[in-house]
Formats: structure tokens, C-alpha cells, sequence
């Protein structure tokens, strides 16, 4: 039986919360072990192999101005708390829609107005990132070079201004959409209605119980 999308982004959230928390990288390596424990159980193992792989030449990065800028030991915690955040993110928008997003948060108060946006730049960016793809594919065709390199950078125009084109393309045709469908109406309604069941609240005070059992401990003990 699926959870509520309310229970999910809460349980996202507490997730995201615990690895800020972390300070100990014994604990960052232990929440890093529970995330791949979900991955296994919720089959997605394919598609967090695919972002850890994008997440990884971050993390390096980052380790490398940490260390230039702190201590070794404190880089290589900012990179693995990188690591967590991504992936803990990576399950959260996995197992939650862009429309589940927005009707949790028009349940919890949030204006319609903001859960659209959200929701809205959810289903967006892969569309962007598709629209890169085939610009890429299209200028490389026509001899035009645009992988990462320095002398590469004045190619960079013939990605920059085809996706500015079709970026406003999109922008407008949601404009239409919008308006002929009544935005501004009131009363809107949902297609589906969601209902928190007893044993979900529970869960969720489970987890925030165990978010502050988290806190206390990484605090030495002392609140």
C-alpha cells in the first residue's frame, strides 16, 4: 500500500535534515549504507547508479577546495555529506510525482500559486536536459564541437541561443495552456484525495523521534 505523498516528502525531508546533521563520518558512512539499502529494496539501483555517477565528479571537486581550504579529514566529510544529500534527493523526487509534490504541499497549507512552481520546474528541468541533449546531437552533427574544453567556449553560443529559442517556445505554449484551462479559477479541486492513515503518523513520529535521538548524539550527548 503506498504512502501518503505527504508521509513521503516528511520522510524525504527528515532524511535530507539528518545528513546536515551528521557531523561524525562514521554516521555519514552508516546513512550512506541505509541509502543503498532503499535503492535495493525499491529496485531503482539503475537510475541512482546513473546520478551517482554525475554526482561523483562534484564530490571530487569539492574535496579538492575543501582540501586546499580546510584539512583533509573535513574535505573528505564535505564530499561525502555531498554524496548523501544527492542521494537521499535522488529517492525522495524518485518516489514522490510532480504532481503527488504538489498536492502534498496544497494539503499542508502551501498557496496553489507555489506548489505550481514547484511542481512545474519538477517536469521542466528533464525537458530542458533532453532539449540540451538534442541541441548537443544537432550541432555535433554540423561539425560543431561543444564537449567541455577551453577552446571549445566561444562554441558555446550555438548551444546557449537554440535553448534560449525553445526555452521561451516552452514558456509561452505554458502561458497558453495555463489560460485557456482557467489558472486563476478558484475552487480548484484535486483529482485525487489523499488521507493520512494512523499507522503514517506514527511512522513519521518514529522518524522524528530518531531525527532527534540523531541530534542528541552527535551533540556529544548534551542539548
Amino acid at each position: 500500500m503506498p504512502l501518503d505523498p505527504r508521509t513521503r516528502l516528511a520522510l524525504g525531508i527528515m532524511g535530507i535534515a539528518a545528513v546536515m546533521i551528521a557531523a561524525d563520518p562514521a554516521t555519514l558512512v552508516f546513512e550512506f549504507g541505509v541509502v543503498l539499502i532503499f535503492v535495493r529494496l525499491l529496485k531503482i539501483g539503475r537510475g541512482w547508479l546513473h546520478s551517482f555517477r554525475l554526482a561523483v565528479p562534484v564530490a571530487v571537486l569539492v574535496f579538492l577546495v575543501g582540501a586546499l581550504s580546510f584539512s583533509l579529514g573535513e574535505a573528505a566529510l564535505l564530499a561525502l555529506r555531498l554524496i548523501n544529500l544527492l542521494s537521499v534527493s535522488f529517492l525522495l523526487f524518485h518516489t514522490v510525482s510532480a504532481e503527488e509534490m504538489g498536492d502534498a504541499l496544497r494539503k499542508l497549507g502551501i498557496p496553489y500559486e507555489f506548489a505550481f512552481i514547484l511542481t512545474t520546474a519538477m517536469r521542466y528541468v528533464p525537458l530542458i536536459g533532453q532539449k540540451i541533449r538534442s541541441i548537443v546531437d544537432a550541432q555535433t552533427s554540423r561539425g560543431i564541437d561543444l564537449r567541455l574544453r577551453l577552446k571549445n567556449l566561444g562554441n558555446l553560443a550555438a548551444l546557449l541561443m537554440p535553448l534560449l529559442v525553445q526555452s521561451f517556445l516552452l514558456s509561452e505554449h505554458l502561458a497558453i495552456a495555463m489560460e485557456s484551462r482557467g489558472f486563476a479559477r478558484k475552487g480548484r479541486s484535486m483529482r485525487r484525495e489523499y488521507r493520512l492513515r494512523t499507522w503514517e503518523c506514527g511512522l513519521m513520529a518514529g522518524a522524528f523521534c530518531l531525527l532527534l535521538a540523531l541530534a542528541w548524539w552527535e551533540r556529544g550527548g548534551s542539548m
